[in-house]
């Protein structure tokens, strides 16, 4: 008991210690683009509208590309000896950051070799990049005009990237702790189920 006991709190520091990494992540990209954009950037909030968007949908391009997509499904991810069941440093180094089988399938999406969803989510990348160059590029001038277009790059490979950390944080995470986020679903449905009902008029 004893034994298990430490390994679930093994698997909660790291999980922790993960998640911790992520928010730090967060906050180093938003301080990275504050910095790097022109100081009047917050008056053409389109800019970063479009980062945002540009950069989620080429996360979920680069997540349709990687090679280990199935291993996302919640029958892998739950599996005992599954391929999540792997340590902190295992799954930075492997599963943090996109592939590069992810990259050039991202790539390779834009010629359809991803089926319709990768076209859309390719192209649809690149028109929303496209839209941010050409908002960079008529909203400032001089010097602020390239400051402007690499924070706009920033955010997007940005939001990108910690899109996929994400994903892949919450299988590993559920991976990890799948005996207590059961108990939570469990303390959760159960004061679901007891809450206080409104008496009806």
């Amino acid at each position: 008991m004893e034994v298990l006991d430490g390994t679930l709190l093994l698997d909660a520091l790291g999980t922790l210690a993960a998640l911790l990494l992520a928010l730090a992540a967060l906050r180093l990209g938003t301080a990275k683009y504050a910095a790097l954009a022109p100081p009047d950037a917050e008056a053409v909030p389109i800019l970063h509208v479009l980062a945002l968007s540009a950069g989620a949908l080429l996360g979920m391009l680069w997540l349709l590309a990687c090679p280990h997509l199935p291993d996302l499904a919640p029958s892998r991810v739950f599996a005992a000896e599954g391929p999540w069941a792997i340590t902190l440093r295992e799954f930075l180094a492997t599963r943090a950051l996109p592939s590069g089988q992810a990259l050039q399938g991202g790539v390779a999406a834009l010629a359809g070799a991803g089926g319709s969803l990768g076209l859309m989510l390719g192209w649809g990348a690149v028109a929303l990049a496209l839209a941010g160059a050409w908002v960079a590029f008529s909203a400032w001038r001089g010097v602020m005009r390239p400051r402007a277009l690499l924070a706009f790059l920033l955010l997007t490979l940005w939001t990108a990237v910690m899109l996929g950390y994400a994903v892949h944080l919450v299988a590993w995470a559920a991976a990890q702790l799948s005996f207590w986020l059961f108990l939570v679903v469990l303390v959760l449905f159960q004061r679901w189920r007891h809450r206080p009902r409104l008496a009806a008029h």
